[in-house]
Protein backbone atom coordinates (compact mmCIF):
# COMPACT_ATOMS: atom_id res chain seq x y z
CA UNK A 1 0.00 0.00 0.00
CA UNK A 2 2.88 2.26 0.42
CA UNK A 3 4.51 2.05 -2.62
CA UNK A 4 0.90 2.21 -4.22
CA UNK A 5 0.94 5.76 -2.08
CA UNK A 6 4.31 7.12 -3.52
CA UNK A 7 3.67 6.54 -7.07
CA UNK A 8 0.20 8.13 -7.23
CA UNK A 9 2.32 11.31 -5.40
CA UNK A 10 5.06 11.24 -7.50
CA UNK A 11 2.25 10.87 -10.52
CA UNK A 12 0.12 14.07 -9.33
CA UNK A 13 3.65 15.97 -9.03
CA UNK A 14 4.26 15.59 -12.81
CA UNK A 15 0.02 16.60 -13.35
CA UNK A 16 0.27 19.41 -11.05
CA UNK A 17 3.51 20.64 -12.09
CA UNK A 18 1.94 20.88 -15.80
CA UNK A 19 -0.66 23.71 -14.37
CA UNK A 20 2.38 25.49 -12.24
CA UNK A 21 4.42 26.21 -15.12
CA UNK A 22 1.49 27.02 -17.16
CA UNK A 23 2.93 24.74 -20.50
CA UNK A 24 1.21 26.49 -23.51
CA UNK A 25 1.79 23.27 -26.25
CA UNK A 26 -0.20 25.58 -28.71
CA UNK A 27 2.23 28.04 -28.31
CA UNK A 28 5.58 26.23 -28.10
CA UNK A 29 4.32 24.21 -31.40
CA UNK A 30 4.66 27.98 -33.07
CA UNK A 31 7.53 29.30 -31.95
CA UNK A 32 10.52 29.40 -34.14
CA UNK A 33 8.44 29.75 -37.22
CA UNK A 34 8.81 33.64 -38.74
CA UNK A 35 9.71 33.92 -42.69
CA UNK A 36 10.33 37.53 -42.28
CA UNK A 37 12.78 36.82 -39.01
CA UNK A 38 14.17 34.20 -40.92
CA UNK A 39 14.96 36.10 -43.77
CA UNK A 40 16.54 39.18 -41.61
CA UNK A 41 19.03 36.69 -39.85
CA UNK A 42 19.87 34.85 -42.60
CA UNK A 43 22.00 37.76 -43.97
CA UNK A 44 24.01 37.45 -41.31
CA UNK A 45 27.12 35.42 -41.12
CA UNK A 46 27.23 31.72 -41.30
CA UNK A 47 26.55 29.76 -37.52
CA UNK A 48 30.48 29.50 -36.85
CA UNK A 49 31.54 32.87 -37.50
CA UNK A 50 28.87 33.71 -35.41
CA UNK A 51 30.04 31.90 -32.88
CA UNK A 52 33.83 32.62 -32.62
CA UNK A 53 32.57 36.74 -32.49
CA UNK A 54 30.17 35.69 -29.61
CA UNK A 55 33.22 34.06 -27.86
CA UNK A 56 35.77 37.10 -28.67
CA UNK A 57 32.80 38.96 -26.96
CA UNK A 58 32.75 36.67 -23.68
CA UNK A 59 36.69 37.06 -23.94
CA UNK A 60 36.62 32.91 -23.96
CA UNK A 61 38.26 32.13 -27.42
CA UNK A 62 40.03 28.79 -26.36
CA UNK A 63 36.63 26.75 -27.47
CA UNK A 64 36.76 24.44 -29.71
CA UNK A 65 33.78 25.10 -32.76
CA UNK A 66 32.44 22.07 -34.58
CA UNK A 67 29.03 22.62 -37.02
CA UNK A 68 26.72 19.51 -37.77
CA UNK A 69 26.24 19.32 -41.34
CA UNK A 70 23.42 16.20 -40.54
CA UNK A 71 19.85 17.03 -40.99
CA UNK A 72 19.03 15.39 -38.40
CA UNK A 73 20.99 16.93 -35.64
CA UNK A 74 19.20 19.52 -33.89
CA UNK A 75 20.69 19.50 -30.38
CA UNK A 76 23.30 22.34 -30.18
CA UNK A 77 25.15 21.80 -27.14
CA UNK A 78 28.87 22.88 -25.08
CA UNK A 79 30.60 19.85 -23.68
CA UNK A 80 32.71 20.89 -20.90
CA UNK A 81 34.94 18.15 -20.60
CA UNK A 82 36.86 18.58 -24.27
CA UNK A 83 35.77 22.25 -23.85
CA UNK A 84 33.63 22.64 -27.62
CA UNK A 85 30.44 24.07 -28.66
CA UNK A 86 28.67 21.67 -31.22
CA UNK A 87 25.89 23.63 -33.44
CA UNK A 88 23.65 21.77 -35.00
CA UNK A 89 21.88 22.23 -38.46
CA UNK A 90 19.80 25.80 -37.36
CA UNK A 91 21.33 27.35 -40.29
CA UNK A 92 17.68 27.82 -41.91
CA UNK A 93 15.83 29.40 -38.50
CA UNK A 94 16.24 33.04 -36.92
CA UNK A 95 16.59 31.34 -33.23
CA UNK A 96 20.06 30.34 -34.61
CA UNK A 97 22.06 32.89 -33.11
CA UNK A 98 20.37 33.03 -29.49
CA UNK A 99 21.27 29.35 -29.77
CA UNK A 100 24.46 29.70 -30.37
CA UNK A 101 24.71 32.98 -27.60
CA UNK A 102 23.20 30.36 -25.54
CA UNK A 103 25.97 27.76 -25.84
CA UNK A 104 28.50 30.52 -25.75
CA UNK A 105 27.33 30.98 -22.53
CA UNK A 106 27.52 27.82 -21.31
CA UNK A 107 31.45 27.88 -22.10
CA UNK A 108 31.80 30.55 -19.53
CA UNK A 109 30.08 29.39 -16.25
CA UNK A 110 31.70 28.08 -13.88
CA UNK A 111 33.77 25.33 -14.86
CA UNK A 112 33.84 23.14 -11.51
CA UNK A 113 30.25 23.32 -11.65
CA UNK A 114 29.99 22.39 -15.25
CA UNK A 115 32.59 19.46 -15.18
CA UNK A 116 30.59 18.08 -11.68
CA UNK A 117 27.33 18.75 -13.77
CA UNK A 118 29.18 16.54 -16.47
CA UNK A 119 30.49 13.80 -13.96
CA UNK A 120 27.45 13.50 -11.75
CA UNK A 121 24.97 13.29 -14.66
CA UNK A 122 26.47 10.11 -15.74
CA UNK A 123 27.01 8.61 -12.12
CA UNK A 124 23.22 9.41 -11.75
CA UNK A 125 22.23 7.61 -14.60
CA UNK A 126 24.53 4.51 -14.06
CA UNK A 127 23.27 4.56 -10.53
CA UNK A 128 19.35 4.39 -11.71
CA UNK A 129 20.37 1.35 -14.25
CA UNK A 130 22.27 -0.39 -11.75
CA UNK A 131 19.49 0.04 -8.41
CA UNK A 132 16.99 -1.72 -11.17
CA UNK A 133 18.92 -4.81 -12.41
CA UNK A 134 20.09 -5.16 -8.35
CA UNK A 135 16.59 -4.84 -7.59
CA UNK A 136 15.62 -7.34 -9.76
CA UNK A 137 18.70 -9.39 -9.11
CA UNK A 138 17.33 -9.28 -5.11
CA UNK A 139 20.92 -7.85 -3.92
CA UNK A 140 18.92 -4.53 -3.19
CA UNK A 141 16.31 -5.72 -0.70
CA UNK A 142 15.75 -2.43 0.92
CA UNK A 143 13.27 -0.81 -1.75
CA UNK A 144 12.03 2.52 0.62
CA UNK A 145 16.02 3.21 1.06
CA UNK A 146 16.42 2.63 -2.46
CA UNK A 147 13.13 5.17 -3.31
CA UNK A 148 15.00 7.45 -0.99
CA UNK A 149 18.43 7.32 -2.51
CA UNK A 150 17.18 7.94 -6.23
CA UNK A 151 14.89 10.91 -5.41
CA UNK A 152 17.44 12.75 -3.38
CA UNK A 153 19.95 11.98 -6.40
CA UNK A 154 17.71 13.07 -8.55
CA UNK A 155 16.58 16.32 -6.85
CA UNK A 156 20.46 17.11 -6.91
CA UNK A 157 21.00 16.63 -10.82
CA UNK A 158 17.55 18.33 -11.19
CA UNK A 159 18.87 21.38 -9.51
CA UNK A 160 22.08 21.98 -11.09
CA UNK A 161 21.04 21.24 -14.39
CA UNK A 162 18.04 23.80 -13.87
CA UNK A 163 20.33 26.19 -12.67
CA UNK A 164 22.77 25.55 -15.14
CA UNK A 165 20.35 25.93 -18.70
CA UNK A 166 18.12 28.81 -16.72
CA UNK A 167 21.44 30.71 -16.37
CA UNK A 168 22.31 30.71 -19.81
CA UNK A 169 18.80 30.71 -21.59
CA UNK A 170 17.84 33.96 -19.64
CA UNK A 171 21.16 35.83 -21.09
CA UNK A 172 20.96 34.58 -24.33
CA UNK A 173 18.45 37.09 -26.19
CA UNK A 174 20.40 40.00 -24.53
CA UNK A 175 24.01 38.56 -25.72
CA UNK A 176 22.47 37.80 -29.17
CA UNK A 177 21.23 41.63 -29.40
CA UNK A 178 24.61 43.08 -27.75
CA UNK A 179 26.18 40.57 -31.10
CA UNK A 180 23.87 42.30 -33.64
CA UNK A 181 24.09 45.45 -32.99
CA UNK A 182 27.59 45.36 -33.03
CA UNK A 183 27.80 43.94 -36.82
CA UNK A 184 25.27 46.05 -37.92
CA UNK A 185 26.94 49.21 -37.22
CA UNK A 186 29.66 47.88 -39.58
CA UNK A 187 27.44 45.78 -41.58
CA UNK A 188 24.11 47.29 -42.07
CA UNK A 189 22.43 44.76 -43.31
CA UNK A 190 19.57 45.39 -41.26
CA UNK A 191 17.96 47.84 -39.16
CA UNK A 192 17.77 48.07 -35.13
CA UNK A 193 14.04 48.00 -35.06
CA UNK A 194 14.79 44.89 -36.58
CA UNK A 195 17.05 43.48 -34.61
CA UNK A 196 14.71 44.36 -31.58
CA UNK A 197 12.11 42.54 -33.33
CA UNK A 198 13.99 39.24 -33.39
CA UNK A 199 15.02 39.78 -30.02
CA UNK A 200 11.18 40.19 -28.52
CA UNK A 201 10.56 37.42 -30.26
CA UNK A 202 13.77 35.49 -28.39
CA UNK A 203 11.80 36.86 -25.33
CA UNK A 204 8.54 35.60 -26.28
CA UNK A 205 9.86 32.29 -26.88
CA UNK A 206 11.73 31.94 -23.36
CA UNK A 207 8.81 32.63 -21.62
CA UNK A 208 7.05 29.56 -23.04
CA UNK A 209 10.51 27.85 -23.14
CA UNK A 210 11.95 27.84 -19.87
CA UNK A 211 9.43 27.19 -17.77
CA UNK A 212 8.70 23.94 -20.47
CA UNK A 213 12.66 23.02 -20.19
CA UNK A 214 11.83 23.01 -16.31
CA UNK A 215 8.82 21.54 -16.47
CA UNK A 216 10.17 18.27 -18.62
CA UNK A 217 13.51 18.00 -17.06
CA UNK A 218 11.29 17.72 -13.43
CA UNK A 219 9.04 15.53 -15.13
CA UNK A 220 11.92 13.24 -16.79
CA UNK A 221 13.76 13.27 -13.20
CA UNK A 222 10.32 12.08 -11.56
CA UNK A 223 9.62 9.37 -14.20
CA UNK A 224 12.49 7.92 -13.20
CA UNK A 225 11.78 7.16 -9.62
CA UNK A 226 8.49 6.21 -10.98
CA UNK A 227 10.26 2.85 -13.17
CA UNK A 228 12.39 2.57 -10.42
CA UNK A 229 9.35 1.87 -8.06
CA UNK A 230 7.03 -0.25 -10.23
CA UNK A 231 9.64 -2.50 -11.10
CA UNK A 232 10.57 -2.98 -7.42
CA UNK A 233 6.75 -3.50 -6.85
CA UNK A 234 6.37 -5.73 -9.41
CA UNK A 235 9.80 -7.58 -7.98
CA UNK A 236 8.22 -8.34 -4.94
CA UNK A 237 4.69 -9.57 -6.13
CA UNK A 238 6.61 -12.45 -8.05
Amino acid sequence: MGYIIILVMLILMIIVGFFIFHIQIKEMKKAGHHKKLDEITSRFPENKEICKAILEKLKNTKVKIKESSDNQAQASLYIAISNTIFIANIKDTYTRIQTIAHECLHSVQSKRLLLFNFIYSNIYLFYFVLSIILTILGIFKDIKLQIIILSLLTFFYYVIRSFLETDAMTKAPYLAKEYMLDYIEKNPICTKEEVEEIVEEYKRINHLGIPAYNYILMANCIVKVIIYTVVAVVKNLF
